[in-house]
C-alpha cells in the first residue's frame, strides 16, 4: 500500500493489544450473557482513547480500518456455502433477496423525502447497514457512494447498539408469542444485522430456528456484491450527474469495492470444495476444519482490529454534526420497523402458505 512497514509494526502493537482486550472482556461470563460481543468492546476501547487522551500519532500508521475489514469480509465468503443456501430454497430467497432491496430503497427515500437528510451518502450507508447485513454492507456501500469516515462510523455504531438490543429482545418476544421455530428463525435471520448475533438469537429458540436464521443470514450476505454494484451505479448515473459532476460508466467499476469479488470467489471456491468432498467429508474438512477452525477465527481477529481502528480514528465532536436533529437514529428505527414487519409477513407467506413442505422438511431434519 506504499506505507512504511516499520511504522506500521510499531503502531500495530497497541492496536493488537486492544483487540486482545476486547476478546478478553467479551469472554467474561456476565458480559457474555448480556450479549455484548468483542466488536462492541473493540469500538468502545478505541473511542475511549481517541476521545480522552487522544490517539498518539505514532499509532495512526497501523489504524488501517479498510484493510482489516475488507480482509475479514473476504474470509467471511468462505463460510457462505452455496449448497447450504439451496437447502432452504425459494422461501429463503424471497425473505432476503426480495425484502432487502425493498427495505433499502424505501428507507433511503424516506430519509430523503420525509426526514430531508442533507447527506445522501450518510442516508444510503445507514439504510444499507440496517436493511442488508450490518457492518459488512455499510463498508461496501460507503465505498460505493464515497461516504465520509464519520458517516460510516455513525452507521456502524448504531448497528452495534441496535443489534445488541435486538438479539436479546426479539427471541424473547418470539418465545412469548409462541411463534413457530421456522418462522421465528427466518424473522431473526432477515432482521438482526450481525451473523454472530443471529446465531445466538436463533439458538435461544432451538436448533431448527438457529439453522434457519443462520442460513437466511448467509443468503442475505450474498447480496453485498449486488447492493454495492447497484449503489455505485446509482451514485454515478444519478447523484453525481445531478450535482454537475461529469462521470462515465467506467466510474462505476472504479467505485465498485473490489474486495466484494474476493468475497464471492471465496464463497464459490469453498462451495466447490464442499461439493467435491461430499457432505460428510466436507463437514469435517470445511465446516469444522478450514472454515470453523481457521478462516472464521482469523476473520474475527480482522474485525476486532478494524473496530479498534474505527474507534481510534473517531472523535465524538466530529460525529455531532451528523447527529443533528437525531435524523439518522429516526431513519434507523423507522427503517428497521418496516424491515421487521415486511420480513415477518414474507416469511409467513413463503414458509407456511406457498411452501409448507419445506417447513415440514426443516422441522424433520
Amino acid at each position: 500500500m506504499g506505507h512504511s512497514v516499520r511504522k506500521f509494526l510499531i503502531g500495530f502493537i497497541p492496536v493488537f493489544i486492544l483487540a486482545v482486550l476486547s476478546y478478553f472482556l467479551a469472554a467474561q461470563a456476565q458480559i457474555k450473557a448480556a450479549g455484548i460481543e468483542y466488536v462492541a468492546w473493540a469500538l468502545i476501547l478505541g473511542l475511549l482513547i481517541s476521545n480522552t487522551v487522544g490517539t498518539p500519532k505514532w499509532i495512526m500508521p497501523a489504524v488501517q480500518t479498510e484493510y482489516y475489514i475488507k480482509t475479514g469480509l473476504v474470509l467471511l465468503g468462505a463460510s457462505i456455502l452455496i449448497g447450504k443456501i439451496l437447502l432452504i430454497g425459494i422461501p429463503g430467497v424471497f425473505v432476503t433477496w426480495v425484502v432487502t432491496p425493498i427495505v433499502l430503497v424505501c428507507t433511503y427515500l424516506f430519509g430523503q423525502k420525509i426526514l430531508k437528510i442533507d447527506s445522501k451518502s450518510l442516508n444510503m450507508t445507514v439504510s444499507a447497514d440496517m436493511s442488508v447485513c450490518g457492518v459488512s454492507a455499510a463498508i461496501a456501500t460507503a465505498a460505493a457512494c464515497r461516504a465520509k469516515k464519520e458517516e460510516l462510523t455513525l452507521a456502524v455504531g448504531m448497528s452495534i447498539i441496535f443489534t445488541a438490543i435486538m438479539m436479546i429482545v426479539l427471541p424473547m418476544f418470539i418465545k412469548f408469542l409462541g411463534m413457530h421455530e421456522v418462522l421465528g428463525g427466518a424473522w431473526i435471520g432477515g432482521t438482526i444485522d450481525a451473523t454472530g448475533a443471529v446465531v445466538a438469537a436463533g439458538a435461544f429458540l432451538g436448533d431448527t430456528a438457529m439453522y434457519v436464521a443462520a442460513t437466511i443470514k448467509m443468503i442475505q450476505n450474498v447480496m453485498i456484491g449486488a447492493i454495492a454494484f447497484g449503489v455505485a451505479w446509482y451514485w454515478v448515473s444519478q447523484v453525481d450527474r445531478s450535482a454537475g459532476t461529469k462521470v462515465g460508466l467506467a466510474e462505476v467499476w472504479y467505485r465498485f469495492p473490489k474486495f466484494v469479488l474476493g468475497f464471492l470467489c471465496a464463497s464459490i471456491i469453498f462451495s466447490l470444495f464442499y461439493q467435491v468432498l461430499g457432505t460428510d467429508v466436507g463437514k469435517v474438512m470445511i465446516d469444522e476444519g478450514i472454515v470453523g477452525a481457521w478462516t472464521t477465527a482469523l476473520q474475527g481477529w480482522f474485525f476486532a482490529l478494524a473496530f479498534v481502528s474505527i474507534g481510534l480514528a473517531t472523535n465524538f465532536r466530529e460525529l455531532a454534526k451528523y447527529l443533528k436533529g437525531g435524523k439518522p437514529v429516526i431513519l434507523y428505527i423507522c427503517g428497521q420497523s418496516f424491515n421487521l414487519i415486511l420480513t415477518l409477513t414474507m416469511a409467513y407467506i413463503m414458509f407456511f402458505k406457498v411452501f409448507p413442505g419445506i417447513t415440514e422438511k426443516l422441522m424433520g431434519q
